[in-house]
Order: structure tokens, then sequence, then C-alpha cells
């Protein structure tokens, strides 16, 4: 594992944080190329991504504080270097985002086809970026590839996130320019997502996962399973609906 990427005298950049930093700055120019082929507004998706990512950075810090407030009032720089993303940032963010699509009045359905291909993109990213800090180890294996990729014999199940989630960003890209109607691409990224991340948990340690569980599957099962149905409904022929040819 690689969770370093250089040091300059005191200062250490972390592995995670620079592929983070790359693949969001990637991601954004991506969603304004992906705006253009859906006829929207390239600088309307580019404030739209830079809203998001400010807000979900901002929000996140403002709940860690709270949640650590006696830290933070001993080591307030530190908690404020955590290179944390909490899920209520993110929902809030994204929430926040939902609001900038109205004000603007960006048509939703393409705005999240635009915006698919490029979320996929930084989330690979993030993938990679987790592999190399070595935060997401997976099952023992004898197989080649856990002593090449892994750590001491380990499934790489963050690289086998990054790898799969690459692939199903440049599927969207493809199907984006030929869509018969507005949210197929979205829906496409949904179930993929999902089916990664259902095919992916096989390779993670079961005490790493969710226990509850709802017959033959866990309930995070379930909910993938779900999301990629979800997904496969945008490919639904709509009356009256918008077609993209």
């Amino acid at each position: 594992m690689h969770p370093h990427l250089f040091r300059i005298g005191p200062v250490t950049v972390p592995t995670f944080g620079a592929l983070a930093a790359i693949g969001l700055v990637l991601a954004i120019s991506f969603a304004a190329r992906c705006a253009r082929v859906m006829r929207i507004s390239e600088d309307a998706v580019w404030n739209l991504c830079l809203w998001m990512a400010a807000g979900t950075l901002l929000l996140s810090r403002l709940i860690i504080v709270a949640q650590v407030w006696p830290a933070f009032a001993k080591y307030p720089l530190y908690i404020l270097t955590l290179p944390t993303v909490t899920r209520w940032g993110l929902l809030l963010a994204l929430a926040s985002g939902a609001v900038y699509v109205a004000v603007k009045r960006l048509p939703v359905l393409r705005t999240l086809d635009a915006l698919a291909p490029a979320a996929l993109l930084l989330q690979a990213f993030l993938h990679l970026g987790t592999h190399f800090s070595g935060d997401d180890l997976g099952l023992s294996t004898a197989l080649p590839l856990g002593r090449w990729f892994g750590d001491e014999g380990y499934h790489p199940v963050a690289l086998y996130s990054a790898v799969l989630t690459l692939l199903a960003c440049a599927v969207v890209w493809v199907w984006l320019h030929c869509e018969r109607q507005w949210g197929e691409t979205f829906g496409l990224s949904l179930t993929l997502v999902a089916l990664i991340r259902f095919f992916v948990d096989t390779f993670r340690p079961a005490w790493g996962l969710p226990q509850t569980m709802m017959g033959p599957l866990r309930m995070d099962q379930w909910i993938w399973i779900a999301l990629a149905v979800v997904g496969l409904c945008f490919f639904f022929e709509r009356k009256g609906a918008e077609h993209a040819q």
C-alpha cells in the first residue's frame, strides 16, 4: 500500500486526498462535456458541481465539529484537516444541489444524465485512493491478485470497485449518446452501481457487512437489488416523455 504520495519537509500529501482532488477536477470537467451532449448549459452544470463539492466538504466539517466538539476545542486544526466526508454532509449537499437545479430551472432528467458519468468517474478515483490507503481489505485469498495488488494475500476489493466503476463510466458515456429518452443514462448508472456493490461485497469479510437478514439475503443486498430495479424503470417508455433522438 502507498498511503502517502510524497512528503515535502513536514508536509505529507496523502494518496487518497491527491487522487480525490484529481478525480474531482476531472469529474467536473467531464460533467461539463456531458452537459454539452445533453444540450444544457455547461456553465450551470459546472457551477452545480462546484456547489455540491464545496457543500459536501463544508457541511461534513460542520457535522464532524458538532459531533466531537470537546476534541475540536482542544485540537481545532487537526479536526478541520480530517479527510472525512460524512453521509449527512453528502446528503445535505445533494439536497442543496436539488435546490440549485430548481432555482436555475435546469431540466432534471437531462441534468441527471449529464452528472451520472462524471459521478462514476469520481467514484472510481475515490475507490482507487481507498485501495492505495489500504482501508478496504477483502477476504484472504491465494490468488495472484491478492499477492500482487492486495495486502498480504487479501482480495483488493477497492481495486475491484475502481476498475468496475471505471468500466461502468465508459458504458454510460457511450449510452449517453444513444439513449432514446431522457433519464436512461442516469438509470443505467444507478443499476450498474448497485450491481457492482452487490458483487464486490461478496469478497468482503462478513464482520464488515450488515448482519440483518431478510430471507436468503442481507438487508443491504435487498437494497442494492431494489436500486438496480429502480434504475431499470427509467428504460420504460413514458407517455409524453421528451425523447433524446
